[in-house]
Formats: C-alpha cells, structure tokens, sequence
C-alpha cells in the first residue's frame, strides 16, 4: 500500500516552485507509506510516493519506479504477479527485484492498456512515457484504491488523497455545489465527484490519458456475467464458487509481513477466516468490541466461538466510548472528505488495534453487495410480491407503518425501524425503492436544507443508470450491480481505505476478486436470496465448514450507538454543528431543518442521529479546511 502524487505540465514544470508543495503533499501522505517515501521529475513530469512496502521489502521495491523511458508510482497489490512474472520472464524480460511494481512496468511495456484485464488485484497507478509524453491513470476494477486528479491547460494534478493534492495545487479550491448536494442525498460523495469543483475522481474500472491530444477518459472493465461453467445445479454452482473463493483467500496471503484477518460473528468473516486455515499454518484474527455497549453492538463472543472452532490465534480489542470519543479528530482527518458512515469510527480502531500485530488483514467488506446480504434486499423480495397490486393500496397498506417509533437501544425499536423505513419506499417502482433505501434526504429536504439549489442528478437516476439492462430482467441482480458501483465504492470501500491507511494496514477484501464477482454475478438471484434467508449460496457452499450458529445469527451492522451518544457525550458536537447563526454565516445552510433534527432525536420518537451526523461530518471537514 502507498500514496501517490504528482504532476504533468505539457509546458513544462518550475520545479524550484514546486518542490516545497510536493513536500507538503508527501508529506501528507505518509500514513499510507510510512516505510519510504522517493521523488522522481523530468521537464514535464513530477511524481511523489510514499511506500507501505508489503511484498519486496529490499530497495528494490521503491517507488517512483523508473525504467528505459517508462515512470510509474502505484498504490495497491497485484496477487497474480508471480504468473505474470513467469510470462513476462519467458518472453525476454528482465527483472531487479520481486515486486509487483516491476511486474506492473515491464507488463506495460510489454502490453499496454492490454495489462490491465490480466490484472487480479487492487490497484491505483499513474505512468509516465517519456517518449511519447503521455501520462496513464487507471483504477483496479471495483474501487478499492483512490486516484483523484484535476486539470487546468496542459496540467494534470493527481493524488490519493483530497488535501494531498490541494497541498500540491497549492490552494484550497471551492466547494461544489452539485458535490454538496450529493453528499447530503447519500452521507458521501460519489464519484466521479468530489467535494471540490474541479476535482474528480477516477471512476472505478477506468483509466485516464492525458498529453498534447487532452485528457481522454474510458472504461476498461465491464463487469461479466457469463463467465459461470454450465453448471446444472445449485450444489455444483456452490461447488464452483467454493473453490473460486478459496483461490481468491490464498492468493490473498502473499506478502513479506505479517497477515491477519478481522473477524466478527457474522457468516462474511468466518468463511474468510475458515478458508485461510486451509492454506496457512497459522492464523490470526482480531475482533473489535466497545466496552458497556448494549447487546446489539457487541460481537466479541460470537467472534470468539469462531475462533475456537477455526482454532486461530484470536485477539479481542476492548475499547471504551472515551477511547473511541477521543479519535475522533484523527478519524476525520484520515476521512479526507465529508464522509458520514459513522462505521468509521469502529474501522478505525480496530484497524489501528490490528496494525499493532500485523500488516495486513483479510476482510469480508463487499459479500452484501455481492451476494445480497442486507436486510434491504428482503425488503426487495417482498415488495416484488407486491407488485400487481395498485399503487394506491400499496401506500394505504404501508402508511400505518410510518407511525411507528423508531430506534436501536431495543430490539424492538430497532425491528420498528426497519418496517418504517420499508414503508416509507416499499410501495415505488424497484428503482424508486433502491433509491429510497439508500437515500439519505430527499430532494425536498435537500431543498429545505441547502441555499444553493445545485444541477445535481437525483439519487433515482444514479441508481437507475447502475442498473442498467439488468433491470429488465432479473430485478436482484439489478439490485446488486448499483449497489456494487454505488454504494460500494463510494462508500464501504472508501470507509475500509480511508481508515486502514490511516493506520498503515493494509486490508483486502476476497469477495472482491473478479473471479467470485462474475462467479457471483452468472447466478439468478434467486440462488442468493430467498424469503428469509440473505447470502443463500454462500451459505449452501460454507455450510459444512463451520457451526450452524454462524448461519442462523441475525445480520448485524458494524455500528456505534450514534444515537445515544449524540444525545450524551457528543451532544455539544451536535448542537455546535446545528447552532443557527453559524449555518447563516457559513451561507450553505438554512437552520431550520437542522433544528427540527435535534428536537426530534431529543424527543426520542424518531431516530435523526443519521441525517445529524451527516451535518456534523460536513462541520468536521470545513473547520479543517478553514484552519488549513
């Protein structure tokens, strides 16, 4: 893992300007690789690295890497290299060390954008070609890795991180109004947004050129679907992903420093850590738990009961609110952008916890969207049961629903929740109801709360355009590739980056290998989701490995009782955030919805912890901003 920055200047670069701003920006960069950090520049060209050195720890592996005219600093692990290695070795290549960044180099000589499908990994990387004066960008194939970049004429700045580039730019730039909107709709900025105008992210599954001809922007990988073997039942389809999954976690465990994996009580984890057992002597997992918390948020013995079966070398994590409380600061720091999840906060200590005995750790981030394991998805299952109703008895069945209160302190609270929400969007079309259920404000509250009514597309055609053709046929699947380009990637994987970089450890994710994705993405949905039951294959496929128990737990979150501690010990963050005269002097807000929020958390009948929350992030980030 690593940061990158750099610039291109087609013109030509003052490097004596420069260089104090490319400190900065390195510098700003160097919790993602705090083992080395390297420059490389020539006339037009400038890169700037940090290094979390993982696999090739010699200084053979340092970055900026530069060779007969080709020039890459790169952020990410390339699990099939040794492959790639052989070929590019029997094809005439010559190699100094054994990381993959050379593998990354010589391919591309040898390839070309070619390269890029023949990748398994998780990848960030810009490249340089002297000869023809064109810089690449590209983007691992679902997000894990950020790149970010601005133009301006013949200039092109790009970075892993906001701040890091606006330390190169050498400025604070503006914010988007169309970037705010978004942010407010969803709890985050999607891409190709940013918060900043001027400011985009590289989308997923793509890659940049940039030189005399401009910048030209396009999608190398188009998600698969009909990769999956004739396979004439369930039993042979969980066969295959089994054996696809287990390939992906032992390709996952090459590195030349210690590996863990995290591990809850949920099935996700489990199966990940059940399936390093098979190829790794010894296996450690870590389970975070917050002190005093009520059951709902507690995950330490169902994790432990786990660990006893796998027989792993398991580490439990006990930290109190305080402790959490008082990472706050370094938490929005590391966030870099208004981000909400407040899930973050749990990531970053048990990343920061974990990086205290290893250096990487598997993960189970990505098997909801994949498989469909959020409760929303049986939402969807219902809903489409309904679908020959009218739409006016439909609203008129659920409206009583909307009545009810709603919470997370009990477990009846928290079932009360889920009905409301579903009412509230479960009688719309399947897109309306994705939307409603991932939405955060409506465009009428949007409207209420901002002062700039910004040219923003709505949530609805976000979702709408991700689901694509598959929403004219199988409405589960529709369902799962938005989610995969649009909650994933702007959100999950942004939390797990974010905060594991913030620590310097690295996290990789199996159920993200292309190979279980497309596996994955060739089913109905009907094999991943039934009445009741989330995850189905997965489960069919794992079922002997580990105790029922695991499959029968209900699906939990990894969340923090917000809530609570917004009307307790971070009260006066909320009321700071929601204060009316510093909403006017900001310009950005009008109070009075804001303030209605705080009321109704105060009343206790209706749950706002997330729409405040959403506020209190922004607030984080813009004092930031303003003290910088």
């Amino acid at each position: 893992m690593c940061g990158l920055v750099g610039r291109v200047a087609l013109g030509g670069i003052d490097r004596t300007a420069l260089e104090p701003r490319l400190t900065a920006a390195i510098a700003r960069l160097r919790p993602r690789g705090p083992d080395s950090q390297g420059s490389w520049a020539d006339e037009r060209c400038v890169f700037g690295h940090t290094r979390l050195a993982i696999v090739d720890l010699s200084p053979a592996g340092a970055q900026p890497m530069a060779r007969a005219g080709l020039v890459i600093t790169y952020n990410g692990e390339i699990y099939n290299f040794p492959a790639l290695r052989a070929e590019l070795q029997s094809l005439g290549h010559q190699f100094v060390g054994h990381s993959d960044t050379e593998v990354l180099l010589e391919g591309w000589r040898e390839w070309g954008r070619r390269l890029l499908p023949r990748l398994e990994g998780m990848f960030a990387f810009a490249l340089w070609d002297q000869a023809t004066g064109e810089l690449t960008l590209a983007r691992d194939r679902f997000g894990k890795k950020p790149l970010l970049y601005s133009t301006a004429g013949d200039r092109l700045d790009f970075a892993s991180e906001l701040t890091a580039l606006q330390h190169l730019a050498g400025s604070a730039g503006a914010i988007d109004p169309a970037a705010l909107r978004l942010y407010f709709a969803l709890r985050y900025v999607p891409e190709p947004w940013s918060i900043l105008s001027g400011v985009r992210k590289l989308p997923a599954g793509h890659l940049a050129s940039f030189s005399h001809r401009g910048l030209a922007i396009e999608r190398w990988y188009e998600p698969r679907s009909n990769r999956l073997p004739l396979l004439r039942s369930e039993d042979e389809v969980a066969a295959e992903l089994r054996a696809r999954l287990d390939a992906a976690v032992e390709r996952r465990l090459i590195a030349d420093v210690p590996v863990g994996a995290f591990l809850s009580g949920g099935i996700d984890s489990a199966i990940v850590a059940s399936a390093m057992t098979r190829h790794a002597s010894r296996v450690r997992t870590f389970t975070v738990g917050f002190a005093g918390a009520a059951e709902y948020y507690e995950e330490r013995p169902a994790a432990r009961r786990v660990a006893d079966y796998l027989g792993t070398e398991h580490t439990e994590i006990i930290v109190t609110p305080e402790e959490t409380l008082r990472a706050l600061d370094a938490v929005w720091d590391g966030l870099d952008e208004p981000f909400a999840d407040s899930s973050a906060l749990p990531q970053y200590m048990v990343a920061r916890e974990t990086r205290r005995h290893v250096t990487v750790a598997l993960s189970g981030d990505g098997s909801d969207e994949v498989f469909g394991g959020y409760r929303k998805y049986q939402g969807e299952l219902l809903a489409l049961r309904c679908e020959g109703l009218p739409t006016w008895l439909k609203r008129a069945l659920l409206a009583p629903l909307l009545l009810l209160p709603e919470g997370k302190s009990h477990p009846l609270l928290e079932r009360a929740r889920r009905l409301r929400r579903f009412a509230a969007h479960g009688w719309k079309t399947p897109t309306g109801r994705q939307a409603g259920w991932g939405r955060n404000l409506g465009e009428r509250e949007l409207d209420a709360l901002l002062v700039e009514k910004a040219a923003a597309p709505t949530v609805e055609a976000l979702v709408a355009e991700l689901r694509g053709a598959n929403g004219r046929g199988d409405p589960i699947n529709a369902m799962l590739a938005a989610d995969l380009g649009l909650g994933l990637v702007g959100d999950m994987l942004v939390k797990v980056d974010r905060m594991s970089m913030a620590n310097s450890l690295e996290v990789r994710c199996p159920y993200l290998d292309s190979a279980v994705v497309e596996c994955a993405a060739a089913m109905p949905g009907r094999f991943k989701l039934a009445p009741g039951e989330g995850k189905r294959v997965l489960r069919r496929a794992f079922a002997e490995r580990l105790p029922a128990e695991v499959f029968a737990r209900p699906k939990k979150g990894f969340e923090i009782p917000i809530a609570d501690w917004l009307k307790g010990d971070l009260a006066d963050l909320a009321r700071r955030a929601t204060d009316p005269a510093r909403l006017r002097r900001q310009g950005l807000f009008r109070p009075e919805l804001p303030q209605r929020w705080l009321r109704a958390l105060a009343g206790g009948r209706r749950d706002c912890s997330e729409r405040l929350w959403t506020l209190i992030a922004f607030q984080s980030w813009w004092e930031r901003r303003q003290a910088a």
